[in-house]
């Protein structure tokens, strides 16, 4: 697994759990790694098809887009990097994911009490903001829409200085953020919500993932990504609620 690449949470609090995993044979942290990888990300934009075969030479596995379904190797590779979302791949494995990923909240803390009952809204920021143009950045009005006045709000967000307007805008009763939150307890909090707004990130996919499961409703931008509707599909789990996205 690669986790050299910042995630905006504390130190690398998602790989931390992932040796609890029984398909997981290696979790590691190397930072010349992630080098690498930048590298080669660049060397792609030049000679993708150069890159490619660099980058089975040495042994890696690497998808550069969510939506993509690589051809696996016939040897086990050094290295997997991805973004993990695609259902297609995912529902062939989810009933070895789901339990595994089950087990490991289950040990993990809350960052502080919540009512029993509450719906959550997660704002993903950050990064984005300077990548609006490829992702897309989830207004206020987006969420707005999706929120229960019998239920307590929740939001989660990895940027609140520039998410400030829209959580001002929500008026939530609870706002966690990765200062007082690491990305297991966002996750935990995720899953456990009776109602879940997802935002277009990978972690909001995963919690939708986990709350779906318990039959709870998750609603998740379609598209998923701003103006890229014919990959949509891969990005929606069978289980998520799709809504119309409305962008900034």
């Amino acid at each position: 697994m690669d986790s050299s690449h910042a995630n905006g949470f504390k130190g690398d609090d998602l790989y931390s759990q992932l040796d609890q995993c029984d398909h997981v044979q290696l979790v590691a942290r190397k930072d010349l790694v992630g080098f690498v990888c930048m590298a080669l990300d660049k060397a792609s934009t030049l000679n993708a098809p150069l890159t490619t075969l660099l980058e089975k030479q040495l042994g890696a596995l690497r998808t550069k887009d969510s939506y993509f379904i690589p051809e696996f190797p016939t040897t086990m590779p050094k290295l997997v990097t991805g973004f993990f979302i695609n259902s297609r791949n995912v529902e062939q494995v989810e009933e070895v994911l789901h339990p595994e990923l089950q087990r490991i909240i289950s040990n993990i803390e809350m960052p502080r009490l919540l009512p029993m009952k509450y719906q959550y809204v997660h704002v993903r920021r950050g990064d984005y903001v300077t990548s609006d143009p490829t992702y897309g950045l989830i207004g206020a009005n987006h969420y707005r829409r999706f929120i229960r006045e019998d239920l307590p709000l929740v939001v989660g967000t990895d940027d609140v200085s520039s998410a400030a307007s829209l959580i001002a805008d929500l008026n939530p009763d609870f706002v966690f953020s990765p200062s007082d939150s690491t990305a297991w307890q966002a996750l935990k909090m995720m899953a456990l919500a009776e109602s879940l707004v997802l935002a277009n990130s990978t972690l909001s996919w995963w919690g939708g993932f986990l709350a779906s499961n318990r039959g709870k409703t998750v609603y998740s931008p379609s598209p998923f990504y701003r103006g890229d509707f014919k990959n949509d599909d891969v990005l929606q789990y069978k289980k998520f609620t799709k809504v119309d996205s409305r962008f900034l």
